[in-house]
């Protein structure tokens, strides 16, 4: 089953295996709490399958270390 994150602007879902990690990041860590906490947590888990920017998600307290 698919991780799905809710992309302002565009009427549907996006999976998150189609963004780019950066832009996964840029959801998990959005400050404006604009996003839903499911996005959230979903470009998270998308972040740690493709094993990107973990170190950044530990710094900024979205994720444990270990």
């Amino acid at each position: 089953m698919p991780i799905i994150i809710s992309i302002p602007k565009r009427s549907l879902r996006t999976d998150a295996s189609d963004l780019s990690s950066r832009k996964l990041l840029d959801i998990a860590s959005d400050k404006r709490q604009t996003r839903s906490g499911i996005d959230i947590t979903s470009a998270i888990v998308e972040l740690k399958t493709r094993r990107h920017y973990l170190k950044e998600l530990v710094d900024q307290g979205l994720l444990n270390e270990g």
